[in-house]
């Protein structure tokens, strides 16, 4: 994400101050928040190179601080801005109460999935494991040694009778050499979690195999996502990358573990 870092420094302090001293987070009805253009122009200014698009503009759950959701290609950010548009920052606002992280919760709202677009990932599955009803899908890259810490992670909960159920979507990136023709041969040679866990391999790139990755790759895109691993909930949010497993425990509303 792109920083303003010599216009946000000292607003940020203020708004820690702030925050400590707030008993709860309101969104302030009395605050005033400056106009697209005037931010559109001062943003495209002193960062000429940005191409991005403000969809709007909003107070924010802190009194005089206004929020700025700001499209980036094909993903939803927030800015930030005093009530006059004279300074503009970027970063993560924490409620220091309680340790959320207002802004991540937000922007994650704004990029989920919508129920339509959950439903039009489900004949990309390449493979499923367990029968749940917490379902998750995992979006993975057979190189992606970060994706089998993943794996292995919801592998051990279905183990652990977990009542979950996991998808697979492939996501082939192309800084792995070869791994889109491996998503492709175990999708046509129907080699299922064993071949993607074993590495295979093969010759075969039936057009339908093709046709699922690309497929996959171009709606993932569509929604901004561009690395493994990627978890989808069933909420429609989405986290990239590899959570603490408490976090994805929680979110996916396991029960916690029994303490040995």
């Amino acid at each position: 994400m792109v920083r303003f870092t010599r216009l946000f420094i000292i607003p940020l302090v203020s708004i820690a101050l702030t925050l400590w001293g707030c008993s709860a987070f309101t969104a302030s009805v009395s605050t005033r928040c400056p106009q697209k253009e005037k931010l559109q122009q001062g943003i495209q200014k002193t960062f000429p190179k940005l191409q991005f698009e403000i969809t709007k503009i909003s107070p924010s759950e802190v009194p005089g601080l206004c929020q700025i959701q700001v499209k980036i290609g094909a993903q939803m950010h927030l800015f930030y801005a005093d009530s006059q548009g004279d300074f503009v920052l970027t970063g993560d606002l924490h409620e220091l109460k309680t340790g959320r992280n207002v802004t991540q919760e937000t922007v994650q709202l704004l990029n989920r999935l919508t129920p339509e677009e959950l439903l039009q990932i489900e004949p990309l599955t390449a493979f499923t494991l367990g029968q749940g009803k917490k379902l998750i899908y995992l979006v993975t890259d057979p190189q992606c040694p970060y994706c089998k810490k993943a794996e292995t992670l919801l592998k051990k909960w279905l183990v652990e009778k977990e009542d979950l159920q996991v998808r697979f979507l492939f996501f082939p990136l192309d800084s792995h050499q070869g791994a889109k023709e491996q998503c492709i041969s175990i999708l046509c040679d129907n080699k299922g979690i064993e071949g993607f866990d074993s590495g295979y391999q093969s010759g075969n790139q039936c057009p339908e195999g093709i046709k699922k990755v690309n497929n996959t790759l171009a709606f993932l895109q569509k929604k901004g996502i561009d690395s493994t691993p990627t978890f989808i909930f069933m909420d429609g949010i989405y986290l990239v990358g590899l959570p603490y497993e408490e976090a994805l425990r929680n979110k996916l509303g396991l029960p916690k573990p029994l303490q040995k």
